[in-house]
C-alpha cells in the first residue's frame, strides 16, 4: 500500500508540474488578450474565446516541452546510432531518455554523468529547439491574433517562469515536495509578472507597428538564454555530484539579479520610448500643419489658374501610389505626397490673362507660362523643412523630359526622382481632365501616351510602377473626380 502511494504521489507530482504552466499560460492569454479582444458579452464571443483557449493548450510551454523532449530523444538516438556505426562513440544512444520510473514520475534525464555527453546534449538541445520554438510562437500568435513581437514577449515571460521553476525545484528529490515548491514559485512569479505587465501589454498593443517591440524583446530573450545556461549548469553540477548549497544559492541569486536587471532596463526603455513617441507626435502635428498650409497654397494656385483643388489631390495621390509601388519607405512617400501639392506654385506669379486664356497659348505666352517652374523654385528656395525642400525640386523639375526636351533642358539623372514621379502624375491628370481648350481623354488613352513616351519623356522605372498600379490610379481618379470634368473608363 505504501509503495502504491509513493508511485501515485510521483505521478501526481509530474501531472501537477505539467498542469501548472499550462493553466498559467491560458490564464494570462485570457486576461491579457482574448477577453479584451472579444469580451464575454455574448454567447458567440464566449464560444470563440473557449475555442481559442483549447487551441492554446498544445502550443503552451508544456506542449513545447513535451515536443522538445520527444524530438531530442529521437535526435539523440539517431546520432547515437550514426556515431556508433562510425565507431566514434556510443554514449549518445542513451544520453537523453524520458524517465518514467515510479520513483521520479515523468521526467527528462540523462542516462549518466559523462561531461562530454552532457555538453553534446545541451548543444543538440539548442540547435533543435530554435526552429521548434519559432514554429510554436508563430502558431501561438496566429491563434491569439497579435503581432509576432507582442506574442513573443508574453510567451518568453511564461517560459521564464517555467525555467525558473525548474531551476528552483531541480535539486529536490521528493516529487511531492518538488510539486508544491513548483506550484508556489509559479504563483509568486505569476503575480510578479502579471501585476505590472497589464499596462505594458496594453502599451505595446497600441504600438505594435512602431518597431519598438523588437527592442523590448531583446531583454527577455537574452535573459531567457542566460537562465537556460544557469539551468544547464545546475543540471551538470547535480549530475556530477558537485551541487551543494553554496552553488545552489549562487545560481538562484544570479537568476534574481537577472530579473531585477530586466525590470530596471524595462523602465529605462519605456521612458525612452515614451519620450520618442512624444517627439514623434509633435513632429506629426507639425507635419499636418505644414500639409494644411501646403494644400491651401496649392488650392489658391489652382483657383487662380481656373482649376479646382481636386487636381492637387489627384496629383498628390497619384504620386503616392507610384512612390509606394517603387518600394520607397513610408516617410519618403508621405513627404513626396505632400510636396507634390506645390508642383505648380509658380503659377501664382503668372499673369492672369495667360492663366485664364480660354484657347491655346501663343509661343510668346507659352514661354511666359514655362517660367512658372523657375518662379516656383525661387519662391520655395529658402523655405525650411524637408517638405519644402522636396517641393522646391518638384516645382522646378516636374516639366523636365528624360531626353532633355523639357522646360529647362535637364536630362536623365539630372532630374531628381520625386520630380520624375510627379511628372507622370501631373501629365496623366492633365490628359484625363477637361480644360477650356480640350476635352478629357479616357484613362486608357492617357495610359497609352505615358507608356509610349517611356524613355523619352518619362523615366522607364516610374512608368513601370505606374503601369503595375494603374487600377489603383484609376480608383484615385474616380475618388477625386471633378464634377465639371468628363471621365470615361
Amino acid at each position: 500500500m505504501e509503495r502504491i502511494l509513493e508511485i501515485s504521489a510521483s505521478y501526481l507530482g509530474s501531472f501537477v508540474n505539467t498542469l501548472i504552466p499550462a493553466i498559467i499560460f491560458i490564464f494570462l492569454n485570457d486576461v491579457l488578450f482574448l477577453s479584451r479582444y472579444y469580451k464575454y458579452d455574448t454567447k458567440e464571443n464566449s464560444r470563440i474565446i473557449r475555442r481559442k483557449l483549447l487551441r492554446l493548450v498544445p502550443v503552451s510551454p508544456i506542449g513545447l516541452f513535451i515536443t522538445l523532449a520527444v524530438v531530442l530523444s529521437i535526435t539523440a538516438w539517431l546520432l547515437g546510432k550514426l556515431m556508433k556505426a562510425l565507431g566514434a562513440a556510443d554514449f549518445l544512444s542513451t544520453v537523453l531518455v524520458l524517465n518514467v520510473t515510479a520513483e521520479q514520475g515523468l521526467t527528462v534525464d540523462t542516462a549518466g554523468g559523462d561531461t562530454e555527453a552532457l555538453l553534446i546534449l545541451f548543444v543538440t538541445c539548442f540547435i533543435v529547439a530554435v526552429p521548434i520554438v519559432r514554429l510554436f510562437i508563430r502558431r501561438y500568435c496566429k491563434i491569439i491574433g497579435c503581432s509576432r513581437d507582442l506574442g513573443l514577449f508574453v510567451y518568453m515571460a511564461v517560459m521564464y517562469m517555467y525555467v525558473t521553476s525548474a531551476l528552483i525545484t531541480l535539486p529536490i528529490g521528493n516529487p511531492t515536495v518538488s510539486s508544491l515548491v513548483s506550484m508556489g514559485s509559479f504563483i509568486v512569479m505569476l503575480l510578479i509578472f502579471y501585476l505590472p505587465s497589464q499596462d505594458k501589454i496594453e502599451f505595446m498593443r497600441v504600438r505594435e507597428n512602431t518597431g519598438m517591440l523588437g527592442q523590448i524583446n531583446r531583454l527577455p530573450i537574452m535573459n531567457f538564454i542566460l537562465l537556460l545556461v544557469l539551468l544547464a549548469l545546475e543540471f551538470m553540477l547535480l549530475k556530477k555530484g558537485y551541487l551543494n548549497n553554496a552553488f545552489y544559492c549562487a545560481i538562484l541569486a544570479f537568476a534574481v539579479l537577472l530579473y531585477a536587471a530586466s525590470q530596471i532596463s524595462y523602465r529605462i526603455l519605456y521612458m525612452h520610448i515614451e519620450e520618442r513617441n512624444r517627439i514623434l507626435e509633435l513632429s506629426r502635428e507639425s507635419q499636418e500643419s505644414q500639409e494644411q498650409v501646403t494644400l491651401a497654397f496649392a488650392e489658391i494656385t489652382e483657383a487662380k489658374s481656373g482649376q479646382t483643388g481636386q487636381h492637387v489631390k489627384r496629383v498628390s495621390e497619384y504620386t503616392r501610389v507610384i512612390a509606394e509601388a517603387m518600394g520607397m519607405d513610408y516617410k519618403t512617400v508621405n513627404l513626396m505626397r505632400v510636396a507634390s501639392m506645390m508642383h505648380d506654385i509658380g503659377k501664382l506669379l503668372i499673369p492672369p490673362e495667360i492663366l485664364e486664356k480660354p484657347g491655346r497659348l501663343t509661343d510668346e505666352e507659352f514661354e511666359i507660362m514655362k517660367n512658372h517652374v523657375v518662379i516656383g523654385e525661387s519662391l520655395l528656395h529658402n523655405a525650411p523643412g524637408e517638405i519644402m525642400s522636396m517641393a522646391r525640386v518638384i516645382a522646378q523639375q516636374h516639366h523636365e523630359w528624360i531626353n532633355g526636351k523639357g522646360y529647362l533642358g535637364m536630362t536623365g539623372d539630372e532630374i531628381e526622382l520625386p520630380a520624375k514621379i510627379c511628372a507622370v502624375a501631373d501629365v496623366y491628370d492633365a490628359l484625363t481632365s477637361a480644360r477650356s481648350y480640350k476635352k478629357a481623354w479616357t484613362a486608357e488613352e492617357a495610359y497609352n501616351i505615358i507608356t509610349e513616351e517611356s524613355g523619352t519623356h518619362f523615366d522607364p522605372e516610374v512608368v513601370e510602377a505606374f503601369k503595375e498600379h494603374f487600377e489603383e490610379i484609376k480608383e484615385v481618379q474616380e475618388l477625386y473626380r471633378d464634377e465639371s470634368s468628363t471621365y470615361r473608363f
